[in-house]
């Protein structure tokens, strides 16, 4: 019977060794990269013996996967102040803390450079799962009706959050408070117009 769920997170692993597996692991992707990384040097890192990884995770895309996983979850910017705006710029200011930290910037780079077939495919469909915290704003704000029923939501997601994954993954410009309230004045103007008018 395998001893990993579908989504590769461990069963019989104590939390204490998990916690210090995936910090060993956060750790090597933020200084090496996912191609440099190894199971051995993970173990080596989480002293831990590298047979107790290999029986919980098959392969290094699984315990990534794992990483990435319980990693982001745990700090996303969960907002809700009452309005469009007031949750604009509240999601982005948590965001651009998010994504000035190094272990989100190996992350955001590990999604983007990956070329394992196993990682790409978990990745993916995490990609799917994990922009909830996103949406939920936009389909608050057409239950308000503070944008229009028919607002393409998976799009303004995608405006809101791509202007950050390309600073981390491409130009490498910083992600600084500057930058965040721009990204919040021109995000508004473009999806609230009348709402930008009148600020």
């Amino acid at each position: 019977m395998s001893e990993t769920t579908s989504r590769g997170r461990p069963r019989g692993l104590s939390e204490r060794v998990r916690q210090e597996v995936h910090a060993a692991v956060r750790r090597l992707l933020v200084a090496e990269g996912y191609a440099a990384l190894r199971l051995d040097d993970v173990a080596a890192a989480a002293g831990v013996h590298k047979s107790t990884l290999y029986r919980q995770w098959a392969t290094k895309a699984q315990l990534v996967q794992d990483v990435l996983v319980t990693g982001e979850l745990e700090h996303y910017p969960r907002v809700d102040e009452g309005s469009l705006a007031a949750d604009i710029e509240a999601l982005v200011r948590g965001l651009t803390r998010l994504f000035r930290d190094p272990t989100t910037v190996a992350f955001v780079q590990t999604r983007a450079a990956a070329d394992d077939p196993g990682l790409r495919s978990g990745l993916h469909e995490l990609a799917r799962q994990d922009t909830d915290f996103v949406v939920l704003p936009f389909e608050r704000a057409i239950a308000r009706g503070e944008l229009p029923p028919d607002a393409d939501v998976g799009m303004l997601v995608e405006l809101l959050v791509a202007p950050l994954l390309a600073r981390v993954a491409v130009t490498g410009q910083p992600v600084d408070d500057e930058f965040g309230r721009r990204l919040t004045a021109t995000f508004l103007a473009l999806a609230m117009p009348a709402t930008a008018a009148r600020s």
